[in-house]
């Protein structure tokens, strides 16, 4: 019998050299993790049955603006938060932790509000002339205002994360919110998408309160001896970070945004829907990120490239095993997925496929841009990233104008598994291994 088959060579496989560790980590990771796909998944659910397919497209395209503008006003500061506090929380050097986070995090609150300030005063002009969908401006008013609190609790998420307090990193980035939703949703009953924008923004500062709150009782006083010190070429490390970021929202949002000036909102809500669905496939590569990103820079910082490999290489079997059996039920049963969301979502069905496929892709080859990040190819990572923009970009542009939002979920999934399998390339070239080996016995 094949080694493959043999269910001994698996357990060998997860459990050799340091891998009792990583499993450990992973599975905590993982069981809160699951916590924050559910909670996602069911804002979703909830926002696409309480409004309808038509109303919750805008509300849903809102949502993918200040998404897409929360990360643009970070600067980068999320990988950039994960390697330093790691990095120095390790050596115990709190209050330099403590100054890195409270100088990027003001630095990314000032920027942000100013961005918002200048979109907030043309809303109007961006839902009527961009989107061409004038009647989605209340929501869109309200939603902007939520940019700099959603920007300033993600940011913190990531220092958690960095940390290694994985439970308040995820708690704080992707229950908090979509709970508190669901739950004034479920009672208040909002009759329109900006009645529910409206509970976005109250739920978005009360999270940014005990975000602040928590972090305060979280991080120790440190040495008062300690002497205050930041990184050499600190900002020059995020910016790197920032334009990889940047380039990453055309990857995550361009087909949604390309497909809101082009689509009916209801195709729009489908689109949006199924995007977001088949991201429950990616739940294990996030949870996983969430132990491997500070253990990434610790070792490369080391200079473990050997645990390094291992690390990265088991990490990808865990994410393999747990992502295969949800890609098959959704392979199986799109349509009954879809249909949860109410009938007017059964029609994105085959889109809920192709958009899997690709986030298999995603699950396959690893941790491939945590490893470019936290080993220091930032630069690296932003080309790549720039790269795979430009053609999701382009594909979406094309194929929307063509098959409407099927294109836009077939330029997604293409735009995907060329760009991680370019990462992959990069690593084999950068660390010397290969992410997709993880059957070989080195």
């Amino acid at each position: 019998m094949s080694k493959f088959l043999k269910l001994s060579y698996v357990k060998q496989r997860l459990y050799s050299g340091n891998k009792k560790e990583l499993i450990v980590d992973s599975l905590l990771a993982i069981i809160i993790r699951v916590g924050g796909a559910i909670s996602s998944f069911l804002m979703n659910l909830v926002v696409a049955r309480q409004l309808g397919p038509f109303d919750s497209g805008g509300f849903f395209l809102c949502f993918a603006v200040i998404t897409v503008l929360s990360m643009f006003v970070r600067m980068g500061g999320d990988n950039l938060l994960i390697k330093y506090v790691s990095i120095y929380g390790n050596e115990e050097k709190w209050k330099t932790v403590k100054s890195i986070v409270s100088h990027v995090a003001k630095k990314t609150f000032i920027f942000s509000a100013v961005i918002t300030t200048v979109l907030v005063m043309f809303h109007v002009f961006v839902a009527r002339d961009v989107f061409h969908k004038e009647y989605i401006s209340g929501t869109l008013f309200w939603m902007l205002l939520s940019t700099p609190l959603f920007a300033s609790y993600t940011l913190f998420s990531f220092a958690f994360q960095g940390l290694n307090k994985v439970l308040f990193s995820v708690f704080i980035q992707n229950i908090m919110v979509p709970v508190s939703v669901c739950i004034l949703t479920l009672i208040l009953r909002p009759g329109n998408s900006v009645e529910l924008a409206k509970l976005y923004f109250i739920c978005s500062a009360v999270t940014l309160l005990l975000t602040l709150f928590l972090w305060s009782k979280s991080v120790p006083r440190g040495n008062p001896a300690e002497e205050v010190k930041h990184p050499d070429g600190l900002w020059k490390s995020s910016y790197a970070m920032w334009a990889s970021a940047i380039f990453s929202l055309g990857m995550q949002w361009g087909g949604q945004f390309i497909a809101g000036i082009f689509c009916p909102q209801k195709q729009l809500a489908q689109l949006a829907v199924a995007q977001r669905t088949s991201m429950l496939i990616t739940f294990i590569l996030v949870a996983i990120n969430l132990v491997s990103a500070p253990k990434f820079a610790s070792l490369y910082k080391q200079g473990k490239s050997e645990n390094l490999k291992r690390y990265a290489i088991n990490s990808t079997r865990i994410m393999v095993l747990f992502a295969t059996p949800m890609v098959l039920i959704i392979m199986c049963f799109p349509n009954a997925i879809m249909s949860l969301f109410g009938p007017g979502f059964v029609e994105g069905a085959p889109m809920l496929v192709i958009l899997s496929l690709g986030q298999y892709v995603n699950v396959l080859t690893g941790s491939v841009t945590l490893l470019l990040m936290m080993s220091g190819h930032e630069k690296d990572m932003r080309n790549i990233q720039f790269m795979g923009g430009v053609l999701c970009v382009i594909l979406n542009y094309i194929l929307i104008k063509t098959n409407g939002v099927l294109g836009a979920s077939v330029a997604i999934a293409i735009s995907v598994s060329v760009q991680n399998l370019v990462c992959v390339g990069m690593v084999k070239k950068r660390l010397g291994f290969n992410t997709l080996a993880i059957w070989s016995r080195g």
